[in-house]
């Protein structure tokens, strides 16, 4: 099996409701997938996290150390995807591309050998991991607690057993939300 095509898909959606972290104001939500073809037709998917355009720009300059080689050599491409590119960062976008064709590959693996991949890294350690709702954005044009006490309620009554909020916007505000989510969850669903 060796890897015939290495390709990237930018997803952008335009945001109806803005929302805020700490930090920055989100008008629309941007993917950089990537896909890698072997020649027997398997297609493995992943995904890099942060800037999708500049993303997108550096797997594809990796595409040619990628292209035409063994997808099963998963630790021998990370290894050369890394030295080749180190000396423009050894963290953010270097990474960050790595990591996208990276899961792919574990992706091809999986399929390849019919197993989930945390069977190909040794096996599971747990049957079982709670899930936590993660949210809690501060919503631009609409009141912030009572926004956040109909969504972070919303999770507990799906099922959730903890929720996520943002912080940062100020120790007086931050304590009046987190007040206010705490008595929408209750006592025994934990915020995070």
């Amino acid at each position: 099996m060796k890897i015939v095509a290495l390709r990237t898909h930018v997803l952008r959606h335009q945001l109806e409701d803005r929302f805020q972290s700490a930090f920055s104001t989100f008008t629309d939500r941007w993917a950089c997938l990537v896909e890698v073809e072997c020649d027997d037709g398997t297609i493995g998917w992943g995904e890099c996290l942060g800037p999708s355009t500049a993303n997108a720009a550096v797997v594809q300059a990796m595409a040619p150390l990628v292209v035409g080689r063994d997808p099963l050599e998963i630790e021998p491409i990370w290894l050369e995807l890394y030295n080749q590119f180190r000396d423009q960062g050894q963290r953010g976008l270097t990474i960050t591309a790595i990591s996208g064709i990276d899961i792919a590959l574990w992706d091809i693996a999986g399929k390849h050998f019919g197993v989930p991949v945390h069977v190909l890294l040794g096996g599971a350690f747990r049957k079982q991991i709670p899930a936590y709702a993660t949210g809690g954005f501060r919503p631009v044009g609409r009141d912030r607690r009572a926004a956040l006490e109909e969504e972070t309620a919303g999770y507990i009554a799906e099922g959730f057993a903890a929720t996520k909020i943002k912080i940062g916007f100020g120790v007086e505000e931050d304590a009046e939300v987190i007040a206010a989510v705490r008595a929408a969850i209750g006592p025994e669903a934990a915020l995070m």
